[in-house]
């Protein structure tokens, strides 16, 4: 092995503080530029777009309970705590699980509806409703 000589830690030292300031100008850089916040249609990208969730989101909105209204439906559905939680959530997957969270919680709470043969939570079949009028009004 040979010895560190002076050239090469200086080398090293000047690599290393090019690195953190092309990494803090990055950083600095980044300050201004505007940010993706979530908003109530980025929940829309939980529900898939086939023809099943199609089919019960058109099936839904023949439902009293969900409103065939898309703003009024995007009301009802962000006065849910961890639903208002996924639209603050920038993380997809976060955001899945939060929105899972609940319909798991309409279960529990009996909030359920009976569309074309399948029992729903409430949020489920809204947010396939929702995805259906947002299509729509696309």
């Amino acid at each position: 092995m040979g010895t560190l000589t002076r050239r090469a830690l200086l080398g090293s030292v000047g690599a290393v503080a090019l690195g953190g300031l092309a990494y803090g100008g990055s950083r600095i850089g980044c300050t201004f530029v505007p940010r993706n916040h979530p908003d109530f249609f980025s929940l829309l990208d939980v529900v898939p777009d086939d023809a099943v969730a199609r089919r019960i989101g058109r099936n839904a909105l023949t439902l009293a309970s969900i409103s065939d209204n898309l703003p009024a439906l995007s009301a009802s559905l962000t006065e849910q705590p961890l639903i208002r939680q996924a639209i603050e959530e920038s993380c997809p997957t976060a955001r899945m699980n939060l929105v899972q969270d609940q319909c798991a919680l309409d279960f529990a709470e009996m909030k359920t509806v009976v569309v074309d043969g399948w029992v729903l939570s409430e949020t489920e079949a809204s947010l396939c409703a929702a995805r259906v009028l947002g299509s729509a009004s696309a």
